[in-house]
């Protein structure tokens, strides 16, 4: 259930707590918590008492941390990140240019793998937000995921139960975190990283686990180092599809496990699209309509464009960039065409801060029913 994931309930409270201090700084959160902790530690034999002052000394903690820490001031590590990464990005956009890419497959593959995002046409921009697949364009755990297939299929799936196993880790962590510094630290794929991970680890000691605990430790360890990223719109809608997937994904594992995989697919993506629909609705004031069945067409081409862009970034010959741009010319063409059929998205949506917090609620809490039932 989730009201027994103990770290889920910690990274909602140290989220709450820096909400709270980002709207209300106030000096006396710091001593607070400092007296917390001794009343805590004075009060361990008793474990309800306890229990109940640990969250709330992850509340306080999440308010110390974001009264004292910068809201919209940038790190000097993570600029430097930021400056090393555009480096590297535009050698490796160098590569594709030598491959013949049209000036469009160029743009859209650097998005797609690396994040540069500058050629992007604004019409390009346009066309994906309006048909609900604009995240395809920012890098996210979907793109670490399909790069995360492919290593694990090939450092860890021949080793997974031998002694040479843990020989892999090294590359998969290094691979991961690479990847992500290249691509400028980006919060989700900080998340992915963080629990991919951990995952990673996991699977090598034989150990099963509820995926959510690593979402879990992910948001922690972002909050703590930029509490300010809460109020990010990507770190939201990032965190909230990911935990309505991995909340929802043993009820959907289990209902769908004879069907297609398309069929599951598309449950995976109906619930990502619900976990995301109130802030997309708040944020954006759309609501496209045909996004969980676009993931159908538009996710296995992004993987597979990914794969080639990262096999010409190897190899920049022509024969791989004409494959390329044949490939994105078929995705840019689907999106225009799909983003002509008439009332696609609904506009014009405006639902205010408390009935997004309602609708979040509502769902949780159906969420905890459903994973009851299963148990």
């Amino acid at each position: 259930m989730i009201v027994q994931h103990p770290m889920l309930w910690c990274a909602a409270f140290l989220a709450a707590g820096i909400a709270v201090a980002l709207y209300f700084p106030l000096p006396y959160y710091l001593p607070l918590l400092a007296a917390l902790v001794i009343l805590c530690t004075l009060l361990r034999n008793s474990r309800h008492w306890h229990d109940v002052l640990t969250l709330l000394v992850w509340f306080l903690l999440g308010c110390s941390r974001a009264s004292i820490a910068p809201v919209n001031e940038e790190p000097a590590w993570q600029s430097s990140i930021r400056q090393e990464a555009k480096q590297i990005q535009t050698t490796l956009v160098s590569r594709l240019q030598k491959a013949g890419l049209s000036p469009s497959t160029l743009a859209l593959t650097s998005a797609l793998t690396i994040g540069e995002k500058s050629g992007l046409q604004y019409e390009t921009k346009e066309a994906y937000r309006k048909v609900g697949a604009a995240h395809l364009l920012a890098l996210s755990g979907m793109h670490l995921g399909i790069i995360y297939g492919f290593l694990y299929f090939v450092f860890i799936s021949w080793v997974r139960f031998t002694r040479s196993r843990w020989f892999a880790l090294p590359i998969i962590l290094l691979c991961l975190w690479g990847y992500a510094l290249i691509a400028g630290m980006p919060v989700s794929l900080v998340r992915a990283a963080i629990m991919l991970s951990v995952f990673t680890i996991i699977s090598l000691m034989g150990y099963n686990t509820d995926l959510l605990h690593p979402l879990a430790l992910s948001a922690i360890i972002i909050l703590l180092i930029a509490p300010s990223d809460l109020l990010s719109v990507s770190f939201q809608l990032s965190f909230s599809a990911v935990f309505f997937i991995l909340a929802l994904w043993g009820p959907i594992r289990d209902r769908f496990y004879r069907l297609p995989w398309a069929v599951r697919l598309l449950a995976v993506s109906f619930v990502a699209t619900l976990g995301t629909m109130p802030l997309v609705c708040y944020y954006f004031h759309r609501l496209p309509l045909l996004s969980p069945l676009l993931s159908l067409v538009l996710i296995p081409a992004t993987t597979l464009i990914i794969y080639l862009t990262l096999l010409v970034m190897a190899f920049p010959i022509a024969p791989f960039g004409r494959v390329l741009n044949g490939v994105e010319a078929f995705q840019q063409s689907f999106i225009d065409w799909t983003g002509n059929i008439p009332g696609n998205t609904l506009n014009d949506i405006h639902p205010s801060l408390a009935a997004v917090v309602l609708i979040y609620l509502a769902l949780l809490l159906a969420i905890i029913r459903l994973r009851t039932r299963e148990l």
